[in-house]
């Protein structure tokens, strides 16, 4: 069984092009050669992509950004209570809800819900979330704090972990540096969730990305966490990026029974993803199947 755990779709093709027009790629320094899907992000172009990678499911996430991505007003670490942008809330449940009926649809393809602080309190986040875990068929979180304007000790987003905690669901969080060196999703300050919300299953998506190297003494502080490869196997090589030996390594430090496989579609293909995991050395035929959806599916309780 193979898995993508980090799988973007959109509901439109405008919209998918728009996303990834709009984010481009530069913690890792420039490298030639590097292979970007020609998709779009279309629901039907994620199935597509599955298919062609010979993937069961995929896990499907984002964010809910706010327009021009403000930042919390006064220049605060937070955002305060109450949220700024309320009148945000009704999207944003209407973007959950709208995963949640792929999920529907789509029995291969699993929900993996936000939230925004800045949009609703902690309190209405936690409702919503066990709502949509409960009744709608949710199967983890993304967060993407970069995009949030906030740090992941954020009060608006702890009721939220304790809720994912208890309903055993992945909570899946953008690592890496920012461009304006804030430090938002920095692996160990991602990690310090765990801190006050030991038992909640985070997963820290691209390695660490330009952070790898701090990775390592993350993991080995928590050893709950876990780990996707999206991403930072399309870049190994790149001035910022790890090389293959130096991801096959970390994976080995780490344990290949924490890593995951996601693609970070439709900025890159399962497909070559797939390929870049299947060529990392040193890893056994066990262990690669592991990396590439046996972790996942234990994680997700897939049978």
């Amino acid at each position: 069984m193979r898995i993508d755990t980090h799988m973007h779709l959109y509901a439109s093709a405008d919209e998918g092009l728009r996303d990834t027009t709009a984010y481009p790629i530069v913690e890792y320094g420039r490298l030639d050669g590097v292979r970007f899907s020609s998709r779009a992000g279309t629901v039907e172009d994620g199935l597509a992509a599955l298919a062609e990678a010979g993937m069961s499911y995929a896990a499907v996430l984002r964010s809910y950004e706010l327009p021009g991505l403000p930042f919390p007003p006064g220049g605060e670490r937070h955002w305060p209570v109450p949220p700024a942008f309320p009148e945000h809330a009704a999207r944003l449940r209407a973007y959950n809800g709208w995963l949640c009926s792929l999920g529907a649809r789509h029995p291969e393809l699993l929900p993996f819900v936000t939230v925004n602080p800045a949009v609703m309190s902690g309190r209405e986040s936690a409702a919503h979330v066990d709502e949509l875990v409960c009744d709608h068929g949710a199967r983890g979180m993304k967060l993407h704090t970069i995009a949030i304007r906030t740090y992941p000790d954020d009060p608006g987003l702890r009721p939220v972990f304790e809720v994912a905690a208890d309903a055993g669901i992945p909570i899946v969080v953008h690592s890496g540096p920012d461009i304006r060196g804030s430090g938002w999703a920095l692996p160990a300050a991602l990690a310090a969730i765990l801190d006050d919300v030991p038992h909640a299953p985070l997963v820290l998506a691209h390695l660490g990305g330009a952070s790898w190297r701090d990775v390592a003494a993350v993991a080995e502080r928590h050893p709950a966490l876990r780990f996707d490869l999206s991403e930072i196997v399309n870049w190994a090589g790149a001035p910022n990026g790890a090389t293959a030996d130096e991801i096959s390594a970390l994976v080995h430090r780490i344990g290949t029974h924490r890593v995951l496989c996601g693609s970070d579609f439709p900025w890159y293909d399962p497909a070559d993803t797939v390929a870049a995991v299947e060529a990392l050395p040193g890893l056994s035929a066990r262990q690669r199947d592991d990396i590439l959806g046996l972790n996942a599916a234990r994680l997700l309780r897939l049978a």
